[in-house]
């Protein structure tokens, strides 16, 4: 496929303002235009007109009109409007050198432009360009018009400015390199005063960026610089980022976006000057609250005839995966796996980085016991200095999930299990019966755990089910916000909803009633018969099945989470 330069996206979107045919240009249907020969007197008939003739101001109105055929693509381009109108009032000025002088601004969107050619240089007069959501790797500087004040280059594949930076417009304000593929940190030496002394805003968000010291040093050199955005940046996710950046940068006014007061920076004053101690790293909070909708395991699960062992123990957590932790932190909890980032969905508008390998951890709660709502109060901070990972991790989404662990605990020993049993029937006897039916579960409670006390158990290894789970968003977090609070409905797994409709539909939650046999042939004959009138009665009540109650709607399973980013 051959290169789409802009010149030839210019020249297409030309061709569609149709300057030179109807409704614009010197045609028969331009009644007024002296090229027509077609001037109708003021007092004729309109049954004179020909009806192929329209008035110059009918024309323009053509134009303009909403739903028109003929109305602009982009109405927000006062330019493009007058052009238009122009070449229905004075079609012959529309000339190729005169709509290279006349243009101030051009913006080519979304074209699959992937060169800026050097036939951009006869647009003399052009002060803004917009080229932006193409193609484009690289630009040449020597191909920019010199009086260019706004330059936007957003939604591109950049990653290189060496050749932007060469001999660019003096008179450059504005410099849009939002959502490329800007990385390495020796891309800060072209954004220097000696390169851009006229630089009054910078866009850089939602590149690759990393080296927060580095870029703000080179970027200080800019002194008319006063609007500057890096959100969305892997160097937006350090402690210590926007204050160390406003204290460097005291001509700033707006950082991303955020007018800084005067409040704030006397706050982070000083904090350029601590540049050894400050680090190079991102710290997350994360806060697990309520757990709600766990199934109840009395009901779900089917109780074997009660007895004294094994003693089961149940209890619930909550897992999620993240940046593992450095080193130096608590990894008692944390257990290391791969994680490849998920593929992301055409709509989504923040492109995600190239997939990497991020070694996460997986951690989880304390085990609680089942209630219908549980509390966890659960809080932990994690660290991580691979901020490139860290930006991946976080555009692909957080996996949470809640798992039940089951524990079955036995006597170590067998024959004092079977010696204790022993004991239990010949002390306890009637007395015993009795006190269990008066106490209920308490007294078989209090039961168990004197002897939990008096025998020393063997624990079986845990088994785990996981209950539902889901994928939290934390995308928001890389655009710029600094907390993000998610009730995630987790997605039941396949075998718990298997087994809560085979406890629907279980004898004891079913039909109660008992099947009645057929009876013989004899007993049908002894049988009394009833009156005719009431036999139809009888035999309907015999004979109606009974209604099957319809089970519980299975409660959704929530979590509360929050993660935030500590600055």
């Amino acid at each position: 496929m051959d290169p789409i330069t802009v010149s030839e996206a210019l020249r297409r979107q030309l061709e569609g303002l149709c300057l030179k045919s109807f409704p614009c240009g010197p045609g028969s249907w331009n009644k007024s235009h002296p090229a027509t020969g077609n001037k109708t007197p003021i007092d004729a008939y309109w049954e004179d007109d020909d009806p192929g003739d329209e008035t110059q101001d009918a024309l323009c109105d053509l134009l303009n009109q909403p739903r028109s055929p003929w109305e602009p693509d982009d109405k927000r381009n006062s330019e493009v409007q007058h052009l238009r109108e122009l070449a229905v009032k004075c079609p012959e000025k529309i000339t190729d050198q005169f709509i290279c002088s006349y243009f101030r601004q051009l913006r080519i969107v979304d074209e699959e432009v992937t060169e800026v050619d050097a036939q951009l240089l006869k647009f003399q007069n052009l002060e803004e360009l917009v080229l932006s959501a193409n193609k484009i790797t690289t630009v040449h500087s020597g191909n920019l018009p010199r009086k260019l004040k706004v330059l936007e280059l957003c939604y591109n594949h950049i990653s290189s400015l060496k050749d932007l930076s060469i001999n660019p417009p003096p008179l450059l304000q504005h410099l849009g390199l939002a959502y490329n593929r800007i990385q390495c940190s020796s891309q800060s030496m072209f954004l220097t005063a000696d390169i851009w002394p006229n630089l009054v805003s910078l866009d850089l968000s939602f590149n690759d960026l990393t080296d927060l010291f580095s870029l703000v040093s080179r970027i200080s050199t800019l002194q008319s610089l006063r609007v500057l955005t890096l959100q969305g940046n892997p160097l937006a996710f350090i402690t210590t980022y926007r204050g160390y950046t406003i204290d460097c940068l005291p001509q700033l006014f707006v950082l991303d976006e955020i007018l800084i007061l005067p409040d704030e920076r006397h706050k982070f004053s000083g904090l350029s000057k601590k540049k050894e101690i400050l680090e190079n790293i991102a710290k997350l909070c994360v806060r697990i609250g309520k757990v709600q909708g766990i199934p109840n395991p009395n009901v779900l699960t089917e109780q074997p005839n009660p007895g004294d062992y094994p003693i089961t123990t149940i209890t619930y957590h909550v897992c999620y995966d993240f940046m593992e932790d450095q080193p130096s932190g608590d990894t008692t909890q944390c257990q290391p796996h791969m994680f490849s980032p998920m593929q992301q969905t055409p709509e989504e508008d923040i492109e995600q980085p190239d997939p990497l390998n991020i070694h996460t951890g997986l951690y989880k709660t304390v085990g609680s016991h089942w209630d219908e709502s549980i509390e966890q109060e659960y809080v932990r901070e994690h660290t991580a200095a691979d901020l490139l990972a860290l930006k991946s991790f976080l555009l692909s989404g957080m996996k949470v999930s809640v798992t039940e662990e089951k524990i079955l605990s036995w006597p170590k020993d067998p024959e004092e299990n079977a010696t204790l049993s022993k004991q239990d029937k010949q002390v306890g006897g009637k007395e015993k019966d009795k006190a269990r039916s008066s106490s209920g579960s308490k007294t078989d409670g209090k039961s168990k755990k004197k002897k939990e006390n008096l025998v020393e158990l063997r624990h079986d290894p845990p088994i785990v089910r996981t209950l539902g789970t889901a994928v939290m968003s934390l995308r928001n977090l890389v655009s710029g916000d600094m907390k993000t609070f998610s009730v995630c409905n987790l997605e039941p797994c396949y075998n718990n909803v298997e087994t809560q409709r085979a406890n629907d539909k279980s004898p004891e939650k079913g039909n109660k009633t008992k099947e009645r046999k057929p009876k013989s042939g004899r007993e049908r004959a002894e049988t009394p018969k009833t009156p005719r009138s009431s036999s139809g009665k009888h035999k309907d009540a015999e004979t109606k099945p009974a209604e099957e109650e319809p089970p519980p709607p299975i409660a959704a399973l929530t979590v509360e989470i929050e993660v935030q980013l500590v600055c």
